[in-house]
């Protein structure tokens, strides 16, 4: 193990966690941390600490952390801002191997504010111990069973993770990958990162083997080197999205009053993130989408687009979308419309994007598109409609069903099946070829994921639909652009 690994592994795999503030009293944050670390599973010891209680929730209490036996090696906080600093030298004085300051109340409320954060900070940076926040939400290491966090999050596992300055953002991300079934590694808040800074996570993250993708938001850089060297050195096998905030005069205000930071200068920042092969986004939507697609697609091996849709205009719009992005989207060869002439009716488009105009041999023509020469990915538009149908139709008892719709029912059972092996294609396909194939579908995505067989499938691939031919062209681009500046690494 390295020895970033090992400096943190007390944070992300503890074998051990102490509560400080641990509550009985429904409602308060020492009481749901408790409780989240409790129900997700935790299998190490659990050690609340509260001079009042005997116990919190069932769980044994102790008045100090110095009277728990044995090693701790991960302590939360959650006292009020005038106890924090004595807390954080108990802790050192246990040792434990990493605390988490989950209060608010300190840099970023201004001068006082900042006298009491550095109060605790310079003896923690002293000791060498990693300290997370203050004003964070904790922390979650979905395959050990950690959930260190104000929010019940339980998601699937999987190769994501978030290191977040907001744990709102964060947190509103997974609950959005637990809808649509799409898992995660690891979370973590850093909130004002008073002693360990997002920089020294990122080295973290460069290196843990349970991370392939890395999603990031941030207000502030401390150390411009520092970022910029960890950043490289992650991007040449993993990817980082980046949303950051605070660019304009009220987002810098804003920062300075969410979590003390300093925004720096839009241009400066951009450059910084180019030169490190950093993926820039400016919305939450792209942030979350572009991640799943780096994490359940391949990466294109040039930008040429095929377009395969069941109408027109869906067509025409994701054209335009991929041109916008930087993509091409070359002309159908003379020997592929032969072909597909043979699989499609009359009135297909006999163009690139190929518009089937709702008829047969979609599936067909899109497999001759994604094995050629001629192509380097795939966008296709029109997908899960048979399920999202299903939905409708189970949403009532099968019992209150009139004879019309029991049959209607068993024809749409029948798409189903046609649709889920028609999607495992296309997943066989991507995987065979290494080229990404990205599905969107406006009428499918507005339904849930649970209950469309063909979109569980999909997530359980860690691959979502899109909801429209635009997003779909967007994120192909990202992708395009990052596979770029691999190669020419």
């Amino acid at each position: 193990m390295s020895k970033v690994l090992e400096r943190f592994r007390p944070l992300f795999q503890p074998a051990s966690i102490a509560v400080l503030g641990a509550s009985n009293t429904h409602g308060k944050w020492g009481y749901i941390y408790t409780r989240n670390l409790r129900d997700s599973g935790f299998p190490g010891a659990l050690y609340p600490v509260n001079p009042k209680e005997n116990a919190v929730l069932g769980i044994k209490a102790f008045s100090r952390v110095a009277e728990i036996p044995g090693p701790v090696d991960l302590a939360l906080i959650l006292l009020p801002p005038p106890l924090v600093e004595a807390a954080v030298k108990e802790c050192l004085q246990k040792p434990v191997g990493a605390i988490v300051v989950i209060t608010a109340g300190f840099g970023e409320l201004g001068e006082e504010g900042r006298r009491l954060q550095e109060a605790f900070a310079a003896p923690a940076r002293a000791a060498g111990v990693p300290v997370i926040g203050p004003n964070c939400m904790g922390l979650v290491n979905v395959l050990h069973r950690l959930n260190a966090q104000l929010f019940y999050l339980k998601p699937l596992p999987g190769k994501i993770s978030i290191l977040s300055q907001s744990g709102n953002l964060g947190g509103n991300l997974i609950r959005k990958g637990m809808a649509d079934q799409i898992g995660f590694a690891k979370f973590l808040s850093s909130g004002n990162e008073a002693v360990t800074t997002g920089e020294e996570l990122l080295e973290y993250f460069a290196e843990d083997p349970e991370t392939e993708v890395l999603l990031v938001y941030l207000e502030g850089v401390k150390d411009g080197r520092r970022f910029l060297e960890a950043a490289r050195k992650m991007t040449a096998t993993k990817p980082i999205v980046l949303l950051k905030g605070g660019y304009t005069a009220a987002g810098v205000k804003a920062c300075a009053s969410h979590t003390g930071a300093l925004a720096g200068e839009r241009e400066v920042f951009e450059a910084m993130c180019r030169q490190a092969g950093v993926l820039r986004v400016d919305d939450v939507d792209d942030w979350y989408y572009l991640g799943t697609a780096l994490a359940g697609h391949p990466l294109p091996p040039g930008d040429r687009m095929g377009i395969v849709t069941e109408g027109g205009g869906l067509g025409v719009i994701a054209a335009d979308a991929c041109v916008a992005q930087g993509m091409q989207v070359p002309a159908l060869p003379e020997e592929m419309i032969a072909a597909f002439n043979g699989l499609m009716p009359d009135r297909w488009s006999r163009g690139n994007p190929v518009d089937t105009a709702a008829g047969e041999g979609k599936i067909e023509a899109l497999e001759q598109m994604v094995r050629s020469d001629y192509f380097d990915g795939i966008i296709q538009l029109g997908i899960a409609g048979a399920g999202a149908t299903l939905q409708a139709l189970r949403a009532k008892p099968e019992g209150e069903l009139s004879e019309a719709e029991r049959a209607r029912l068993r024809r749409v059972e029948k798409r189903v099946a046609e649709e889920l092996e028609e999607a495992k294609l296309l997943v066989r396909l991507s995987r065979e070829t290494g080229k990404p194939i990205l599905s969107a579908d406006m009428d499918t995505t507005l339904s849930p994921v649970a209950g469309n067989p063909i979109l569980e499938y999909l997530s359980a691939q860690g691959i979502l639909v899109f909801r429209n031919s635009f997003q779909a062209a967007k994120i192909m681009g990202s992708l395009c652009r990052y596979a770029a500046d691999r190669r020419k690494d």
